[in-house]
């Protein structure tokens, strides 16, 4: 529904206008031309505006301008546009034919088919037919008086209607409306006015009350005076009136107009835009003037904070006029030839000049340029350089046929003949008529009173490329090796040893009177970049580069003007720096400490093409006596217009204008506008006071844009910004560097701090700022540090424990192993002392007895008998004493091996008793220590010893087990048995066994009945 509601009402206008065009012809081809003292800059739909249709213009209390257009909404910053659609609450067209900026920064949007939006801050309101609107209508014009009622005019429509509080109310003839053509403005008190069908009412007392009256044409237009009343435009005349007095005729057209936007600007002028005849300018004078614009057909006006007139047109979209600071005369102003190498003022205000292809123009003002050296009386050769006299006259060098002075159409002529240096001439610089220097490749001349001077210059100084006066007298000369020369009264000094990092070719050379001289540089001489620009004052030597801010480091031309301006041109255009400021940072660096220029470049704004300054020769700049400042370049003469440019004191707002993590939005100013897509209302709101964003701890990259809003020239403004809690130092951004971008930060608390300048240096120094905080890593945060410093305490505490713990369980190991030593070493001597003891006492009584008895043969063969059989004993003891502490025994395979061994010994040596063993055959390889080892044999030998003293017994079983963690020995006979422990030495024996295995943590278990024999079982647990 949207795309035929436009066209139709695109054609209705566009027929209107064609008409309208049609009728008026005769008047467009009669009129003036277009001023050039004012240039247009436009913006279309391939620069970001939705459409090239333009219907309403204002500007916020924040310094946004809104741009209203058939294709949208937009908010402009003067670098980007950035869209708000209606559509965003629920209105099916986007188009939109008017808008008002009210009181309370309020959007009153007309739209198609009639709709009307109020769109605040956060909120909008939509008005339809149903709330009061006339039907069928669509508001031509917007008003709002000095109580913030908001009033709408409909065109040819009879009624008017007004909105206050919500309330919508309706006004018609009954009300003092008439019939007719109709448009709405408020005076400078808050009075509504209202003209129509060639009546002027204000309203009063709730009625429209006529004041005057006035020839009506198809179109009308009114607009509030500064001075009071309202200005009046209808069909070729303009009047101005104020309440109680008569209507005063203000101007008037050759022929009618078709009018479609009025404005009085700050200054008085008064602003007429019209449906095909372009745009007009009335100056307080009365004198009306055509000027530029980007399409003929006008459909709105508007005047900045900044004095900049906006105008939106049907069909070239948005364009800003202001007064022009730089003009390019080339060939389409009349100029012989577009590239130019010498320019001069003469005595009368004329302008010479000399074009690279050899022609010599002279300007008396307007557009026709005269050349000189085509007349039939010239004396022939190619011009180089031109430089006026203060006697009128008007001196030219020439390529090969020397100097030349013209004045009352004479021409003189010198010659080598007449003492001229050479034929070939570089530059002029004239002190006086009768006092002019001359330079050439390799020798400056002075023509002093009808004498030529040559100057003798140091050995290797040629090529002068640049000459320049004092107030002291002094002529300085530069060289395209770097040479720089001073001469005083015949003297030459050489200052180039003065000249601080590297000699540069010297391009041109500028004095002030201050005593400054000013130096600008090309290329190093041993090739590579620009030298930029220097200061030599008072023996001290300063040079700024682009390092300072310097635009460019290639300097052809350096002008200063009459407003404490300096001007340069160079590879890079045309730009200005403030000689004070200058002149301040070159105090600051010949003090050793740094320093930074603001440069200010012109003809980009004003749509000119590169303007790269010539050179070579002297002289090539100028600055004519109306305070005009005159560069000759590749492409034309430039010339700054100095009147135009005018100081900008309007503090610039700065603001950040979205947040972007990881190239998505998290933040955008206005993100809670109603006519916002639904996707960023969701956003934080950047306009938002006291804004605090949270970023997550795993982002990756963080950008910040940043905007002021400065559009008088928004190519010259200037950023600085400084994250506090990350940068140390400020950071410097151009005008289209409108970007802060940080790699991930650390956890913490951050504020953005951004501030910029207009194009006059004006800062906004508290400028703009965000505080964001960066989420901490979970390991980053208080409370998993405290915890991770309790654990590590614990840790700590832990490990301490541990290693006391261990040390003290060494300790008691240590101890245990000495205990069981002690105790093994105990046992050892008292199995000696017990046994081997005991036994070797025998051997020692019964030797005595034997020797005693040595007279009875038989009892000495007894006692014998039984000390060979004690001995034995003492040795089986011994044996088993050897086994039992011997370390390489300590293994189940030794254990179980001696076991069965040693029952199958026991068990021979007893009559009538069999053995059988039940042995594992590969028993594992564990470790069995010797207390166990000891008491378990013990143990086992007391029941076999128990078995064959008391059991009766025909044979004993020994079986060994190894399983479930344990080492079980049973050993079983089939003697006697019994029901009840006996209380004998047997009984003593089956404790003694129960005992042993106690001492090794094991078990003993008998079971035992009578008559069906016993077995005893030995549980041993395993420990290493």
């Amino acid at each position: 529904m949207i795309g035929p509601v436009r066209k139709a009402l695109t054609r209705i206008q566009v027929g209107r206008i064609l008409l309208a065009a049609l009728l008026l012809l005769p008047a467009l081809r009669a009129r003036a031309e277009i001023s050039d003292d004012w240039f247009a800059r436009p913006w279309r739909s391939d620069e970001g505006l939705p459409d090239n249709n333009v219907f309403g213009i204002a500007q916020t209390s924040d310094g946004f301008l809104w741009v209203g257009t058939a294709g949208g909404l937009v908010r402009f910053d003067g670098d980007r546009f950035d869209e708000f659609s209606p559509l965003n609450v629920g209105i099916p067209v986007r188009g939109i034919r008017t808008l008002l900026l009210d009181k309370h920064d309020r959007l009153w949007l007309s739209m198609d088919r009639g709709f009307v939006v109020c769109a605040e801050r956060t909120t909008a309101k939509v008005l339809t037919p149903t709330d009061g609107l006339p039907p069928d209508s669509q508001v031509q014009v917007f008003a709002e008086d000095g109580e913030g009622t908001i009033w709408m005019a409909y065109g040819s429509r009879r009624s008017l209607t007004s909105v206050k509080n919500g309330r919508v109310t309706t006004f018609g003839a009954a009300d003092g409306v008439p019939s007719g053509q109709s448009w709405i403005a408020t005076d400078a008190k808050g009075a509504l006015w209202l003209a129509k069908g060639g009546h002027l009412c204000i309203f009063r007392n709730g009625k429209f009350e006529e004041l005057t009256a006035f020839p009506q044409s198809n179109s009308v237009r009114i607009a509030a005076a500064r001075k009071g009343g309202m200005w009046i435009f209808s069909g070729s005349r303009v009047w101005r009136f104020q309440e109680g007095g008569q209507l005063e005729p203000a101007g008037e057209f050759p022929e009618p107009v078709s009018a479609t936007a009025l404005l009085e600007d700050h200054s008085g002028a008064l602003w007429l835009g019209t449906a095909a005849q372009g745009l007009f300018r009335r100056e307080t004078t009365g004198k009306i003037q055509a000027m530029p614009r980007s399409h003929p057909q006008i459909v709105c006006l508007f005047e900045g904070r900044e004095g900049n007139i906006w105008v939106g047109t049907f069909g070239g979209g948005m364009d800003r006029l202001r007064p022009r600071a730089l003009q390019l005369i080339g060939r389409e102003q009349g100029l012989p030839f577009e590239s130019v190498r010498s320019v001069c003022e003469d005595s009368t205000g004329a302008m010479w000049t000399v074009t690279q292809n050899g022609l010599l123009a002279c300007n008396q003002g307007g557009t026709n340029w005269s050349i000189l050296n085509q007349n039939t009386n010239w004396p022939g050769g190619n011009p180089i350089c031109v430089a006026g006299d203060p006697a009128g006259g008007i001196w030219i060098g020439t390529g090969s046929s020397g100097l030349i002075r013209f004045q009352n159409g004479e021409f003189t002529s010198w010659h080598t003949s007449n003492g001229l240096a050479g034929e070939n001439i570089h530059g002029l610089m004239i002190e006086h008529p009768a006092d002019v220097w001359i330079s050439f490749a390799s020798h400056l001349q002075r023509f002093k009173d009808g004498v030529f001077q040559t100057i003798d210059l140091p050995i290797g100084a040629r090529y002068f490329r640049a000459m320049a006066m004092d107030t002291a007298g002094n002529v300085w000369g530069g060289t395209s090796e770097g040479s720089l020369l001073r001469i005083h009264d015949g003297k030459v000094t050489d200052e180039t040893e003065r000249i601080q990092g590297g000699p540069a070719s010297i391009r041109c050379l500028y004095t002030t009177p201050d005593g400054s001289v000013w130096i600008g540089y090309g290329e190093a001489v041993n090739g590579g970049a620009g030298g930029g620009i220097a200061r030599y004052k008072d023996g001290k030597y300063t040079r700024f580069t682009t390092r300072e801010g310097l635009h460019n480091n290639f300097i052809s031309q350096i002008v200063a003007d009459k407003m404490d301006r300096l001007w340069l041109a160079g590879n890079g255009g045309i730009f200005e720096l403030s000689m004070t400021e200058v002149s301040h940072a070159a105090d600051a660096m010949a003090n050793g400490h740094k320093a930074h220029l603001r440069s200010v470049l012109y003809g980009r704004s004003e749509g000119l093409p590169s303007l790269q300054g010539t050179y070579d020769t002297v002289p090539s700049s100028t600055r004519s006596a109306d305070g005009r400042v005159w560069m000759t370049t590749r492409t034309g003469l430039a010339v700054v217009h100095t009147e135009n440019i005018r100081e900008n004191s309007e503090v610039p707002p700065v603001l950040v204008e979205r947040v972007l993590v990881d190239g998505e939005p998290i933040a955008v100013y206005d993100s809670k506008s109603p006519l916002r897509e639904p996707e960023i209302r969701g956003l934080a709101d950047l306009h938002q006071d006291h804004l605090s964003l949270h970023l997550g701890a795993h982002y990756r990259r963080l950008e910040i844009d940043f905007t002021t809003l400065s559009f008088l020239a928004p190519e010259n403004v200037a950023f600085r910004y400084r994250l506090e809690g990350s940068d140390d130092q400020w950071t410097e951004t151009s005008s289209n560097e409108r970007k802060a971008t940080y790699l991930h930060l650390g956890a913490g608390h951050y504020k953005f701090h951004v501030i910029a300048c207009n194009n006059s240096g004006v800062w906004n120094e508290i400028g703009a700022t965000l505080n964001f905080e960066v989420q901490p890593f979970f390991w980053q945060r208080l409370s998993f540090q405290l915890a991770m410093l309790a654990l590590f305490t614990l840790c700590v505490i832990a490990i301490v424990r541990y290693v006391s713990f261990r040390r003290l369980r060494i300790q008691v190991r240590q101890l245990e192993q000495q205990t069981l030593l002690h105790k093994e070493r105990a046992r050892i001597a008292k199995d000696i002392h017990d046994d081997l003891g005991a036994n070797l006492t025998q051997i020692a009584l019964l030797s005595e007895l034997t020797r005693q008895d040595m007279a009875a043969p038989v009892k000495a063969g007894e006692h014998v008998e039984k000390i060979s059989s004690t001995a034995r004993q003492v040795m089986k003891s011994l044996d088993e004493i050897v086994w039992a502490v011997n370390p390489r025994n300590d293994t189940l395979p030794h254990l179980v091996d001696y076991l069965g061994q040693f029952t199958l010994d026991f068990l021979r040596g007893a009559p009538g008793i069999r053995c059988r063993l039940d042995l594992p055959e590969h028993p594992p390889e564990l470790n069995v220590p010797a207390d166990i080892r000891h008491n378990l044999f013990l143990a086992v030998k007391e029941a076999l010893n128990n078995i064959v003293k008391h059991a009766a017994a025909k044979e004993v079983r020994l079986g060994v087990d190894v399983s479930n963690g344990k080492l079980r020995v049973v050993v079983t006979d089939d003697g006697q048995g019994f029901e009840s422990p006996p209380q004998d030495a047997w009984a003593d024996g089956l404790r003694n066994m129960r005992q042993r295995m106690a001492e090794i943590g094991g078990e003993c278990a008998i079971e035992s009945h009578a008559g069906t024999g016993t077995t005893i079982t030995f549980d041993v647990p395993w420990r290493n």
